[in-house]
Order: structure tokens, then sequence, then C-alpha cells
């Protein structure tokens, strides 16, 4: 068993994220993970990220607030609970357009170089 008490878990950060605050819960320098790691970020109004792509896939949920997700040829808006899987390789673009902060839990593979 590995616990990461969210008062502890490590900040990162990545290129093209604007305006956010970002944490692991687990996987990576949070801890051990064979396949997976969990963030959380916090993305002030205005802020967001580049549009950009990665090889790996990624599973958002929000957690508090509203976020607009892009991947350049439809854009939704997601609420509380509400969840979308972006595929690897597929653009997206995310973005808080409110004046209230939006908490997003993030949920990435690791790549094939990082899996225990």
């Amino acid at each position: 068993m590995h616990v990461v008490r969210f008062a502890d878990a490590p900040a990162y950060t990545a290129p093209g994220h604007l305006d956010m605050s970002m944490v692991r819960l687990q996987g990576r320098e949070a801890g051990p993970s064979d396949d997976l790691w969990i963030g959380v970020s916090v993305i002030a109004p205005g802020g967001g990220t580049t549009l950009s792509a990665s090889p790996q896939e990624k599973m958002y949920v929000v957690l508090e607030g509203q976020l607009d997700i892009s991947n350049s040829a439809t854009e939704v808006s997601l609420g509380k609970w509400d969840s979308c899987r972006i595929a690897g390789g597929e653009n997206r673009r995310l973005a808080n357009r409110t004046c209230a902060a939006t908490v997003v839990l993030l949920v990435m593979p690791l790549p094939a170089d990082e899996r225990e």
C-alpha cells in the first residue's frame, strides 16, 4: 500500500500549461506505479493548455467547476463529474472560461519505457 496525502502531493509543471497548479497523487515522483499516474490540476479562470497531443491517452474527470475541451475538430464543455477520454496522438486544448477555479483529475498511462 502506498498513501499520498493531498497536502504532501508533489507539484509538477508541464510545457504549454498556463495558470494551472498541478500535483501528482500517485505514480512518478508521487510513488510507485506499474502502469499509470494520477494527478489533480487546478485551473485558474482564463487558464488552460495549448493545443497539443501526446502519445499516451488521457482521461479527465471534472471534480469542480467547468472545463472546455477541444481536439480542434470538436469542443465540449464538461461540468462536475463529467469525464472525457483523449486518445493517444489526439490533439487537446483545455480551457477554463469561467470566473471560478476548475479542478480536474487526470489519469494517464506511463510511457512504455517507464513501466515497471
